[in-house]
């Protein structure tokens, strides 16, 4: 369009568009078979049950929920110790998809979910959401912990599918977030396991019977590892648990599971407390400082 004032001439060019921002695509959902298969501690080649629900749907996570604490891990309960905090501060390091940390909400327990860059709080917190549960989620970028000092009564932490072994300068963390008396329950990968012992006492096994893979990717440790790596905490209580029928050779099903689990099982529960008189040295060094300055 043109216009003339005296010998001014005026151009009006065709209106500009303004660009509305694009929103991010949302991040892919993780493969339904893998994430369950780690929820139940089973090797990736077991077969998903007949069941067709959408995944990560409630009844998905209602089917997944239950297969987690029966048969195979019936342990679970008593182990994680749900029912036993209510009322309690609770932070859940390695949370998966969040099912252990339901279960202690559902129980009363004040639970802090802290998700690696890896996992997927979108997908928790729609769990809690659907059944009214409650929790707080903390998204770390490394291994310190972005809590104040003594600020929980109890850590779980599952590293069945950590990369590496404990990283020392998490456990000064977890050592430092608990309270005084405060309780460390932890999951890691047990080094004497069925595929150990298979491949002791049976070393031409490869010619009749092909082992399943293992169920969890983190390196195996023994109970006395557990134990130097944890040293600063104190009351160490190592169990063993989990394992499943068809991961054993034919012969050795015939003996009972619940004795070959506590033999040769593939978890390591570790349970520890920090001293109360540890705490109490810390502060007294602290004050002392303080004086000094």
């Amino acid at each position: 369009m043109e216009s003339e004032t005296g010998n001014l001439k005026l151009f009006a060019g065709p209106p500009e568009t303004a660009e509305l921002p694009v929103p991010p695509l949302p991040a892919p959902l993780p493969d339904p078979h893998v994430a369950a298969t780690r929820e139940l501690i089973r090797p990736s080649a077991v077969r998903p049950g007949r069941r067709n629900y959408e995944p990560y749907s409630a009844a998905w996570f209602e089917e997944l929920e239950q297969k987690r604490y029966q048969r195979h891990g019936r342990w679970l309960p008593k182990a994680l110790e749900f029912g036993r905090h209510p009322g309690e501060s609770l932070l859940v390091l390695g949370c998966g998809l969040g099912i252990d940390a339901a279960a202690y909400a559902r129980t009363g327990t004040s639970v802090t979910v802290a998700t690696a860059p890896d996992e997927r709080p979108d997908l928790i917190r729609e769990n809690f959401d659907r059944n009214g549960l409650t929790g707080e989620f903390v998204a770390l970028a490394g291994p310190r912990l972005p809590f104040a000092d003594g600020a929980f009564d109890v850590v779980t932490w599952n590293a069945l599918y950590d990369a590496a072994e404990p990283n020392p300068l998490r456990i000064d963390e977890l050592f430092r977030v608990l309270k005084p008396g405060g309780k460390l329950i932890g999951l890691f990968p047990a080094h004497y396991d069925t595929a150990f012992w298979q491949s002791v006492l049976l070393p031409l096994q490869w010619l009749y019977w092909r082992r399943p893979a293992d169920p969890t990717t983190a390196p195996k440790a023994t109970a006395r590892e557990l134990v130097r790596h944890f040293r600063r905490f104190g009351e160490h209580r190592v169990s063993k648990r989990h394992l499943r029928r068809g991961e054993l050779p034919y012969v050795w099903r015939l003996l009972p599971l619940v004795l070959l689990e506590r033999i040769m099982g593939r978890v390591l529960v570790l349970k520890a407390k920090k001293p109360i008189l540890a705490a109490r040295l810390q502060a007294a060094q602290i004050d002392v400082g303080r004086v000094a300055a």
